[in-house]
């Protein structure tokens, strides 16, 4: 019953896909605005996780800032939820056209000089499009990490539909897996700003000012594998148009002390959020653990 159930939702969310594939962008964000007007004023969707992630990052901007900087998130937020259905059955050139590089040169230049790479990403932007233009922008072989979907059918289809597109998704469980024979040019990609499962393996650094653990698995393989690491930004130029961005983390991992990896990483995503604070994911409880008096926050 439970698989019958799930199959009814799996053939209710290709529906969906269905029709938002046929649908013109002016009725998407339309539609866009209703979602917008239920998550903010309806359910008030982590509303309140919100509010306390800006006062933690910005607590000396003014209640009118923050206010206008939360909207203004939740709008960006609707667009990308809507975004997302319509972008997994986008064309290559569609979506290219949608999601630009802005420094191919550089990108030219690191294909050329690393064959392996580890990409270090950030919840900016459409990042559900990021995964989907990854492959479409780099000469390499694309791998990301992701938790399965609790629904089998939809998980699967989606899994089918981004190695269509290029990016091959491994689950979070399989990490290390991920780096073992799969050919001589690959990116690694780890969105690396959301909250650590385990507390013990938290690498410790200050986002604007405020402690922050941090995931550790860029640090962990870039070092285990002798791999650069690269941050690929996503920036909201407008509605349903985005630009990717590389910045340089690190080239030589073991030639760096444990943790300044991650501590580059940050100093980019700090960059990044103050660029445009309302282009970051805010309803992320991200702040569940507190350092002990024996952690070392770098800043």
């Amino acid at each position: 019953m439970k698989h019958l159930s799930q199959y009814i939702v799996f053939l209710l969310f290709r529906l969906l896909v269905l029709i938002f594939k046929i649908m013109p962008w002016s009725i998407i964000y339309v539609f866009s605005g209703v979602v917008y007007s239920i998550l903010f004023y309806g359910l008030r969707y982590r509303r309140k996780v919100a509010r306390q992630n800006i006062d933690r990052l910005f607590p000396n901007k003014s209640k009118a800032w923050k206010d206008a900087t939360m909207k203004a998130f939740y709008r960006n937020l609707s667009d990308i939820f809507l975004e997302s259905l319509k972008g997994y059955d986008m064309s290559s050139g569609q979506l290219l056209a949608r999601f630009t590089l802005e420094n191919p040169e550089t990108l030219r230049q690191i294909e050329e000089k690393y064959p392996r790479i580890i990409i270090a990403s950030a919840h900016c932007g459409n990042w559900e499009w990021g995964s989907m233009a990854a492959p479409l922008l780099m000469k390499h072989t694309t791998f990301g990490l992701y938790k399965p979907i609790a629904n089998p059918f939809i998980d699967a289809w989606i899994r089918r539909r981004r190695a269509v597109q290029g990016m091959h998704l491994i689950p979070i469980s399989a990490t290390s897996s991920m780096f073992r024979g799969n050919g001589a040019m690959a990116a690694y990609f780890f969105i690396t700003d959301q909250h650590p499962s385990r507390r013990a393996n938290a690498i410790w650094v200050s986002l604007l000012g405020y402690p922050t653990a941090w995931l550790h698995g860029v640090e962990k393989y870039a070092r285990l594998y002798e791999l650069p690491v690269f941050y690929f930004g996503i920036r909201r130029v407008s509605r349903g148009r985005y630009q990717v961005f590389i910045r340089e983390v690190a080239r030589q991992a073991s030639s760096l002390p444990f943790g300044e990896i991650t501590r580059r990483y940050v100093k980019i995503l700090e960059q990044v959020i103050l660029e445009d604070p309302s282009n970051w994911l805010w309803t992320h409880r991200r702040w569940k653990y507190s350092p002990s008096a024996y952690d070392l926050v770098l800043e």
